[in-house]
């Protein structure tokens, strides 16, 4: 269309007023928008029609106001700069900050997810005390003796030697038994399978809060078959080592130990004295 009402804006096929729409008398040659361009960032034109009350614009002249009901439309060129029209690519968001704060984002759940899996160790994290599987030997008995009765005739002596020194009575620890399980069952499964012991700093974090004041980590070895009974084994265990063991030192108040017999008869005793 070369023509259009300079009224309404309905196009015409020829200079031939009045208008089909609006009856106006005059004709205007129609703007036709260019789309080759050749200068970057060219502007597009376009004619709308603003309400002169609230501002809204409309396509075409057809008062009233379809917002507010205004009768009077004025003629306006609309200019749209082509960069306004373009859509950014994913790619164009990646900005240097965001790729940072995404490296940081996952690398955080990366340790969170190898502390709560305990590939990581993760000091303050998931503060289990870890299961250690197929360990060589017997965590309950030692031939017919039950090394929960070794355990109680251990501290039993231990007890008494400490009133006989006018030293106060030591209790046990579940916290602190948990890791002392854990400790000794690591250090069988070293000597006798393919297992490692734990570092210090590993059992510190698991003692955690059990031991105030810092603790002492002690193993002692005796050979199961000489002896006959539960409360013979846990007294040998007490008189052997007793003098050398930080447990008869009058400042001691807490106790954490685990008894487990290796697949030749040894029996390990492994304790953490606070």
């Amino acid at each position: 269309m070369d023509w259009r009402c300079e009224w309404c804006g309905k196009p015409h096929e020829e200079n031939d007023p009045p208008c089909d729409n609006c009856g106006h008398g005059a004709f205007e040659k129609a703007v036709v928008r260019r789309t080759d361009l050749a200068d970057d960032g060219a502007l597009e034109s376009t004619t709308v029609w603003v309400c002169t009350e609230c501002g809204r614009t409309h396509t075409k002249h057809s008062p009233p106001c379809s917002r507010c009901g205004n009768h009077k439309l004025v003629r306006e060129e609309q200019r749209v700069d082509d960069d306004e029209l373009s859509v950014p690519s994913y790619l164009d968001l990646l900005t240097p900050r965001y790729v940072l704060g995404l490296v940081v984002v996952l690398v955080l759940a990366g340790v969170f997810l190898g502390g709560l899996t305990g590939v990581l160790d993760v000091p303050g994290f998931g503060n289990e005390v870890p299961e250690v599987e197929n360990v060589p030997g017997d965590p309950d008995t030692a031939g017919s003796m039950n090394l929960t009765n070794v355990e109680t005739a251990y501290l039993d002596s231990v007890n008494d030697a400490r009133a006989n020194a006018s030293d106060g009575r030591i209790s046990r620890n579940d916290r602190l038994d948990e890791v002392a399980e854990y400790t000794n069952r690591r250090l069988v499964k070293s000597e006798y399978g393919d297992g490692s012991l734990p570092s210090r700093d590993h059992i510190a974090e698991l003692v955690g809060d059990s031991c105030q004041s810092g603790f002492t980590l002690e193993s002692y070895t005796v050979r199961g078959g000489n002896y006959t009974s539960g409360d013979a084994l846990g007294s040998a265990f007490a008189s052997k080592q007793f003098a050398d063991s930080k447990i008869s030192a009058a400042s001691t108040t807490t106790v954490g130990m685990d008894v487990h017999t290796a697949p030749d008869g040894t029996v390990f005793l492994t304790q953490i004295v606070c």
